[in-house]
This record gives structure tokens, C-alpha cells and sequence, in this order.
């Protein structure tokens, strides 16, 4: 994902990934606290999902450049 949200970032358009685990290689990563192939959290979930998308958003906000933040 690093390789494309850099391509991506190259033309103006900022970007966020989201990790489990810290030394993911793209411009913006917000690590969370859920296992793999969960990124958002417990499928089901609404409300949960909508707190991980709306911290991630904001980070496009708060960070002015290349960043590894906890969410």
C-alpha cells in the first residue's frame, strides 16, 4: 500500500493507511488497535467503523505531512 498512497500523494491528493503494526512504509499511518484483515474493527460494527474512518479523515486535517499516528 506504501508504494501506492505515495504515487497517489505525488499528485496532490493526501492520503491515510491504516496499520496494524508499526514500519508500514506510506506518507500518513494511523495504527489500530485491531487484528489483521480488520482494519476498521469488528464486522458489524457501525458505529465503530464510522469512529475509525472519521479519526482517519481528520488526520488528513491535523498532520501537515508524512506521519505514524495511534487512532
Amino acid at each position: 500500500m506504501g508504494l501506492v498512497c505515495g504515487a497517489i500523494e505525488e499528485r496532490g491528493i493526501p492520503t491515510v493507511t491504516l496499520a496494524m503494526e508499526r514500519g508500514v512504509l506510506a506518507p500518513r499511518v494511523a495504527f489500530v488497535p485491531f487484528p489483521y484483515n480488520l482494519p476498521m474493527g469488528e464486522p458489524g460494527d457501525r458505529e465503530g467503523h464510522r469512529r475509525v474512518a472519521l479519526a482517519a479523515l481528520r488526520l488528513l486535517e491535523d498532520l501537515e505531512g508524512p506521519a505514524e499516528v495511534e487512532i
